[in-house]
C-alpha cells in the first residue's frame, strides 16, 4: 500500500477526493470502474472510450496489482456495449447498466472500490510520467466559436478555456455567465472568469466535476428562465425517496416559472433561498444536495435580475415573452412580406412597405421572427422604440422626426 501513497491524482467523481487517501482508507477486495453515459448530455465518456480505452484498462490493471484486488469489473452503459469485447480480451468482466440509480444499488457495496473510468486513465498517465499535469475530458459548449470535447489541464482559468479551446465568444456577444459542472453545476459571472479550473476552487461552490461540462452564456440569456429550465430537468432526476428533494426541486421550478410569466409574488426570492438551504442540509444523496446549486449560485450573482422579474415584472434580456412586445424595425424591414403569414393577422404592410405589428392583436407566438430573413422582427420591454404609425415606403422612416421623411410614402398607405 505504501507504493500508492505518492500517487497524486484525484478521483473524477462527485467529490474529487485524493485517490491515494481513498485507497489507504480501508481494505479493498474488488474494483468496479464506471463507464456510464453522462446524464447531462455531454459525450465525455464516449470520447474516452474512443480515444483512451487501452490506457484506462492499463490503469485498472495497475491498480489491481498494487492493491492486490481479487477482481476488476467495467460497468458500461448499454449503448457502449460495442466496447465490451476490448475489456474481455484483457480478462476484465463487463456488466451493462441502464441508469445510475440502479447502478448505485448494485455496485456500491462493502469492500468494492468504485472509480470513474477517467480516474483510471489519469492513473495510467501518472505512472507513465510522474510530471504529468492531470487533465479532464470536458465538453465546452454554448455561445462560443468552437464547441467541442477537449482534454483540459487542471489549473488554467475559465477564461483560458473559453479563449484557448472554445476560440472565444460568439461574434457580437459578450459573456454573461458560465455554468461549470452540467445540470447541477455552479454559476460563475463574467467577473469570475479568472477562477482556476481545479477541484479545490470549483467544488467549494458545489460544482460536480463528474459532469465535466462548461457552458458559456451571453448577455441575451435570461438567468431566471435558464434556472427555471435547470430546476425542471433536475426535478426529473430525483429518485423520490426524500420528500425535500422530490417536492423541493419541483417547487423551485414552479416559482421560477411564475417569475418568467409575470406571476411572481413578494417573498418568492426568500422562499427559494430557504428551499435551497433545506435541500443542501436535509436530502440523503449528492444529487439532492446539489440539485439546487445552479439556482443558489445564480441568485448570489444575479440577485437583482431575479428581483426585477418578481417585483417589477422586467426581463432585461427580453427573453421572457410575458414582459416583451414584438415590433418590426423600420430601419431594417425590406418590405418582403414574409411575416404577413401571421396567424393572428396582427401585421400590416405590403410590397416595399415597412410592416407594422398591432400589439393588441399579437399573441407573441414568434412565428414572424422565425420567418423574417432580414432579422427585422425585434423585441422591446418597458421602453417602446419610435415606430411609424402606418405602413410606409421602405427607407422612408426617420426616428429623429418620429415619422416619415417629408414627401415619401404618403400615397401608399394601406
Amino acid at each position: 500500500m505504501m507504493e500508492t501513497d505518492r500517487i497524486e491524482i484525484f478521483g473524477h467523481g462527485i467529490k474529487g477526493r485524493p485517490s491515494a487517501e481513498r485507497w489507504s482508507s480501508r481494505e479493498w477486495k474488488e474494483l468496479v470502474c464506471l463507464f456510464l453515459e453522462d446524464q447531462s448530455g455531454c459525450g465525455n465518456m464516449a470520447y474516452l472510450l474512443e480515444h483512451h480505452l487501452d490506457e484506462a484498462i492499463s490503469g485498472m490493471e495497475a491498480l489491481k496489482d498494487r492493491l492486490q484486488l481479487s477482481s476488476i469489473c467495467a460497468l458500461l452503459s448499454k449503448n457502449y456495449e460495442r466496447y465490451a469485447e476490448k475489456f474481455k480480451v484483457k480478462g476484465i468482466e463487463t456488466k451493462l447498466a441502464d441508469a445510475t440509480k440502479e447502478t448505485q444499488k448494485e455496485v456500491f457495496k462493502e469492500g468494492v472500490l468504485v472509480h470513474h473510468g477517467e480516474t483510471m486513465l489519469a492513473l495510467h498517465q501518472y505512472l507513465e510520467d510522474e510530471n504529468y499535469v492531470p487533465h479532464k475530458i470536458v465538453t465546452v459548449t454554448g455561445d462560443i466559436m468552437e464547441p467541442g470535447i477537449y482534454e483540459i489541464p487542471f489549473g488554467i482559468t475559465l477564461e483560458e478555456i473559453i479563449t484557448k479551446y472554445g476560440k472565444g465568444v460568439t461574434a457580437g456577444k459578450t459573456v454573461k455567465f458560465i455554468s461549470a459542472g452540467g445540470g447541477m453545476g455552479a454559476v460563475y459571472g463574467a467577473d469570475e472568469l479568472n477562477t482556476p479550473f481545479t477541484y479545490s476552487s470549483l467544488l467549494k461552490d458545489g460544482t460536480m466535476l463528474e459532469s465535466a461540462k462548461i457552458e458559456v452564456f451571453s448577455n441575451d440569456t435570461c438567468i431566471v428562465g435558464w434556472t427555471s429550465e435547470r430546476m425542471l430537468l433536475n426535478s426529473r432526476k430525483t429518485c423520490g425517496t426524500c420528500v425535500y428533494c422530490r417536492e423541493g426541486i419541483y417547487q423551485l421550478f414552479r416559482i421560477l416559472q411564475d417569475a418568467t410569466e409575470g406571476k411572481g409574488r413578494e417573498g418568492d426570492v426568500s422562499v427559494m433561498k430557504e428551499i435551497c438551504d433545506t435541500l443542501k442540509a436535509g436530502t440523503l444523496c449528492d444529487i439532492g444536495r446539489t440539485a439546487a446549486v445552479p439556482l443558489s449560485t445564480a441568485m448570489k450573482k444575479f440577485g437583482e435580475e431575479f428581483e426585477k422579474h418578481i417585483d417589477r415584472k422586467i426581463c432585461q434580456s427580453l427573453s421572457c415573452i410575458s414582459y416583451v412586445n414584438f415590433y418590426i424595425d423600420p430601419a431594417v424591414c425590406n418590405g418582403c412580406g414574409q411575416c404577413m403569414t401571421c396567424p393572428e393577422h396582427a401585421i400590416r404592410g405590403g410590397e416595399n412597405l415597412i410592416h407594422i405589428i398591432d400589439t393588441d392583436l399579437c399573441s407573441k407566438c414568434g412565428k414572424c421572427s422565425k420567418v423574417c430573413s432580414s432579422n427585422a422582427v425585434k423585441r422591446y420591454g418597458t421602453v417602446k422604440p419610435a415606430l411609424p404609425s402606418e405602413p410606409s415606403e421602405v427607407g422612408s422612416f426617420s426616428a429623429e422626426s418620429n415619422g416619415m421623411k417629408k414627401g415619401l410614402g404618403r400615397r401608399r398607405r394601406m
